[in-house]
């Protein structure tokens, strides 16, 4: 049993370097010449695979791009797991999201964000991937919050926290320069304003704006 853990881990490891170089190479070349304007194949030699592998990971080009925002929620779903069951449910929404964009930023969210506003298909592998989260997440604060919890609640919950994240996404594409050096703190601080309005209910329009340009 001990001899055969080592290969497997690594083979596992090999799995995650090759999805991760695939990610990457498209992302590279998204920044370079722009969504849409590259094929799988150029993707797969930039990384140093085969088309066939490419397709073992990936659906299409949009596909690979998308990736980032499964392994920022994972990361997320990870370290809200970790919160104290007695903390109130939002203070832990919050505090997840600071503590993942401290570990993994949002600089390249956010670029992928600008770039799905001029590309079709980008978009729409977006909008897969935020259900794919939407569900995901509704399954992680089921786990916390137990059966007591109805689906409606979960639901609506997930929902309108996705919403407000969407938001301040927009709101930081049409106000941040694509060029500001900061313009990954700036859209973590509309993401975390918006969270913080909708903890507290919306009570007071002044305290988010001064934490919008605060941020």
């Amino acid at each position: 049993m001990t001899e055969n853990a080592e290969p497997v881990g690594r083979r596992e490891q090999n799995k995650i370097d090759t999805r991760r170089a695939i990610a990457d190479a498209a992302f590279d070349l998204a920044l370079s010449v722009g969504p849409g304007s590259f094929t799988v194949d150029q993707i797969a030699e930039r990384a140093g695979v085969s088309r066939r592998t490419f397709f073992n990971y990936f659906h299409s080009a949009e596909d690979a791009l998308t990736v980032r925002t499964d392994g920022f929620l994972d990361l997320a779903l990870e370290v809200f797991g970790r919160m104290p069951q007695d903390e109130p449910l939002f203070d832990s929404i919050v505090r997840a999201f600071t503590e993942t964009t401290r570990m993994e930023g949002l600089s390249q969210h956010g670029a992928l964000f600008r770039m799905a506003s001029t590309n079709p298909d980008l978009l729409r592998a977006q909008l897969h991937a935020w259900e794919r989260a939407e569900a995901r997440i509704v399954e992680g604060l089921r786990l916390r919050l137990g059966s007591a919890a109805s689906d409606l609640y979960l639901t609506a919950l997930v929902g309108s926290v996705l919403s407000c994240t969407k938001a301040a996404m927009r709101d930081w594409a049409a106000n941040t320069p694509g060029s500001a050096a900061d313009s990954g703190r700036q859209l973590e601080g509309r993401i975390l304003s918006a969270l913080t309005m909708l903890r507290d209910g919306f009570s007071d329009a002044a305290p988010g704006a001064v934490l919008l340009h605060d941020a």
